[in-house]
């Protein structure tokens, strides 16, 4: 999870990315989709291949397949040749997240805690890596930021496959880390079962990619702020996430999920009233942060739930959950930059509150069995 932290810095680079590829804010928004895009078909693919292969063998199919495409996107010079690459990046990103998250997750009534601590340290990472990405452009290229990553990538893709071969050998077979054989708390196909629950979340996560994709640009444009002060707009909401996701391990083993995902997805809405009413640059940070710790639940509660829910089924219950966050991730930061387009960087806020309330929604009109 972390690999992917590292390579999912967006708001910091792509304002270099977007200069390099002569793109305008709506076009920035697609380059995002098309990434989310890869994720959420591929995760289509998965979602009938992970009960089978096993959650180790899905992380390392994806991880090198994010490595080659950081290579490669920081080397080709045709937008016609990038849209490919960016699937490929949207694919591999998306199988080594629901891999790991996956493997959490079949952990029983410790998933929580397991859930918890993944997703919080993936925040941590995901604190420090626009600041040091921030660092990289300063002195050298997004290209350059890239091309390391890729390197990082398959130093730990090597460790993984080690981890996997050691188990096989123990173990007489491949993991396959899956499944619960525990009894289902609902019944009825999945799609209706957590329906509403996949709809909240691909909303929360939309959220989070509108500010993740966005929140750099938008303070730079609408307060006429410095690169240096920026930057801190993206660390700012992953130190609320972060923040966020450390508070939720340990609520999510006190209070309901469902409880826990209203209050929530309300966060963010209040963020950004008050971010509206209290326009500054200043103020503008600690809307970040507070969306931050709003949106910070939708993996780990989402998935929690999810496999609750469908605990005979986890693999697809963290597959459809994990898939319509990459597609909430993709969507919502593009619909964000043609409204930027349209209006002005304002209208980041506007798209953001719109999620949080129908994540709200989604959440309220789920049942509590």
């Amino acid at each position: 999870m972390a690999m992917i932290a590292w390579a999912r810095t967006y708001s910091v680079l792509l304002p270099g990315i977007m200069a390099t590829f002569s793109m305008s804010p709506g076009q920035g928004g697609k380059f995002i989709a098309t990434i989310e895009g890869g994720s959420f078909f591929s995760l289509l693919l998965l979602g009938f291949a992970i009960e089978r292969i096993g959650a180790t063998r899905v992380v390392l199919v994806g991880l090198p397949t994010v490595s080659v495409s950081l290579v490669l996107m920081s080397s080709v010079q045709s937008s016609w040749l990038l849209v490919p690459t960016l699937v490929l990046l949207g694919s591999g990103m998306a199988w080594t997240a629901t891999g790991v998250n996956t493997l959490m997750a079949a952990t029983g009534e410790r998933r929580s805690f397991y859930l918890g601590v993944t997703h919080s340290a993936f925040s941590a990472i995901s604190v420090v890596a626009p600041l040091i990405a921030g660092w990289v452009l300063v002195s050298h290229s997004w290209q350059t930021w890239y091309r390391g990553v890729s390197v990082l990538i398959l130093c730990v893709t090597a460790i993984v496959w080690r981890f996997e071969v050691s188990s096989e050998k123990s173990n007489g077979q491949p993991d396959r880390e899956s499944g619960d054989q525990s009894g289902a708390t609902s019944s009825g196909p999945p799609v209706l079962t957590i329906g509403t629950i996949c709809l909240g979340v691909f909303a929360m996560a939309g959220v989070q990619g509108v500010f993740n994709s966005w929140s750099y640009l938008y303070v730079t444009n609408l307060y006429e702020a410095k690169h240096e002060f920026a930057s801190f707009a993206p660390a700012c909401f992953w130190c609320g996430i972060l923040g966020g996701r450390v508070g939720l391990t340990w609520a999510a083993q006190v209070f309901s999920v469902r409880a826990l995902l209203i209050l929530s997805s309300l966060i963010p809405a209040l963020a950004i009233v008050a971010e509206y009413w209290c326009s500054s640059p200043w103020v503008a940070l600690a809307a970040m942060l507070f969306a931050g710790i709003g949106v910070s639940g939708a993996y780990q509660l989402g998935t929690q739930w999810a496999a609750e829910r469908l605990p005979h089924r986890i693999g697809t219950a963290s597959t459809a959950v994990m898939a319509c966050c990459w597609l909430g991730v993709g969507l919502w930061p593009w619909a964000a930059g043609v409204l930027i387009e349209e209006t002005s960087y304002s209208g980041v806020l506007g798209i953001a509150l719109a999620g949080s309330l129908v994540a709200a929604l989604s959440f309220v009109t789920t049942s509590r069995g």
